[in-house]
């Protein structure tokens, strides 16, 4: 019988092809990566400024310069993006406003549809109550009885 010569490899030789492979595969998967479905702006910026660091002026400022850049440019606007500057409006007490842009957040994304009716008609509710105290004050201010 002949020998067999043993052509052994050094430990390095076999994981260094294989280390070159897989960050071969890692690079190209990564590179491969799509541009976001989603023109996030600066909402992310805006959400940290307004949770983390109490600026809600400028984070409202991001919010709206998301939102407009977006539709300018046929993009689409993060998800909650408009119903978060439609709770702005309505904290700034534009309740038509408010509601028109929890009306696009229902349309552009229909799974929130629950819960933007369900601000919707706080909204509305909250403007009922406005003009029948609004209706009351003038009564009594006038006295007028009702």
């Amino acid at each position: 019988m002949r020998a067999v010569k043993d052509f052994t490899r050094p430990l390095g030789a076999k994981v260094f092809p294989k280390l070159c492979l897989s960050g071969l595969l890692a690079s190209l998967l990564t590179g491969c990566a799509g541009p976001s479905i989603y023109h996030w702006g600066k909402f992310e910026d805006g959400l940290h400024e307004r949770y983390v660091g109490q600026n809600h002026a400028e984070a409202d400022v991001y919010l709206f310069e998301t939102i407009s850049a977006a539709e300018q440019q046929n993009l689409r606007v993060p998800p909650g993006a408009y119903a978060d500057y439609g709770f702005v409006l309505f904290k700034r007490g534009d309740r038509e406003g408010a509601i028109s842009y929890f009306e696009k957040e229902k349309r552009m994304f229909p799974e929130s549809s629950a819960f933007m009716t369900k601000l919707i008609e706080r909204v509305q509710q909250k403007e009922k109550e406005v003009v029948e105290k609004t209706q009351t004050n003038t009564t009594v201010n006038t006295g007028a009885k009702p």
